[in-house]
């Protein structure tokens, strides 16, 4: 995909996620290892991921993005800025794992 055609299909992609509310999301961003999550509110991935290099917090690697369900929306402090594990903890009080530990307990 050349660059005029990606950028035209995030421009279609973020008019879509624009049409819908916006939510809180929680994008936590990885390459061999964690190298931090941010909380925004946002339409969708495309939108947070703007939002998240507007606020310049994207430490880069590969990015996965969460809807918060309402009970766990965090305190405004942790909100708009990267995150480390501790903070995390701190956030939600529960340990952080990756992908790999997630996918390591799943029964067999």
């Amino acid at each position: 995909m050349i660059n005029d055609q990606f950028f035209s299909r995030v421009a279609e992609v973020l008019s879509d996620e624009l049409s819908q509310p916006e939510r809180w999301q929680y994008l936590s961003f990885a390459d061999s290892e964690f190298r931090g999550a941010v909380v925004v509110k946002a339409h969708g991935i495309t939108d947070a991921l703007l939002k998240v290099n507007a606020l310049k917090q994207n430490p880069g690697g590969e990015v996965l993005c969460v809807e918060i369900p309402g009970d766990k929306i965090p305190d405004p402090k942790f909100c708009d800025r990267l995150l480390t594990k501790a903070d995390i903890v701190e956030m939600w009080d529960e340990p952080c794992k990756t992908i790999r530990e997630w996918e390591e307990e799943e029964p067999a």
